[in-house]
């Protein structure tokens, strides 16, 4: 029987890779807007006539729990995509499609993202304040600009 290649990282955005070892995401929602333009003219039904101007802001959203006692540098997960953030460049968003099947995992390249905003909640303290639970929510846009560009 041949070896089946699991995926160690769920996605990887930049060298971050989220995973059951480091940050694990319970949610991913992606929102794409649609622009469309009024144009000034007489219709029937007295509504606008509407142009499509093409794909307007791509968003994606994730939300998920840490649980520092479980995982490795499990304090400092979030630092770490923080680090990621800072580099103030768009980062290569790669995403697992398929796992445990017959071929290896399939991975999708999503494209380059920047990250909006990351947000954390430390709850269920120890004696010592450590938390046992961490929960974070990241924002990330899509950024199809000029990497050169200042």
């Amino acid at each position: 029987m041949a070896k089946i290649n699991h995926a160690n990282y769920m996605m990887q955005l930049g060298e971050y890779k989220f995973s059951v070892s480091t940050a694990a995401f319970q949610k991913l929602q992606f929102n794409t807007e649609y622009r469309w333009k009024d144009l000034e003219s007489q219709t029937d039904k007295n509504s606008p006539v509407k142009q499509f101007i093409g794909v307007g802001e791509q968003t994606l959203e994730l939300e998920g729990t840490i649980f520092p006692q479980l995982v490795e540098n499990g304090l400092k997960q979030l630092d770490f995509m923080r680090d990621e953030a800072t580099q103030g460049v768009p980062l290569t968003l790669t995403y697992v499609e398929e796992s445990g099947k017959s071929s290896p995992s399939v991975g999708r390249v999503l494209g380059k993202w920047v990250i909006k905003s990351i947000n954390e909640t430390r709850t269920l303290f120890l004696n010592d304040g450590i938390p046992r639970e961490i929960q974070f929510s990241m924002r990330l846009s899509r950024y199809d600009g000029n990497e050169g560009a200042s």
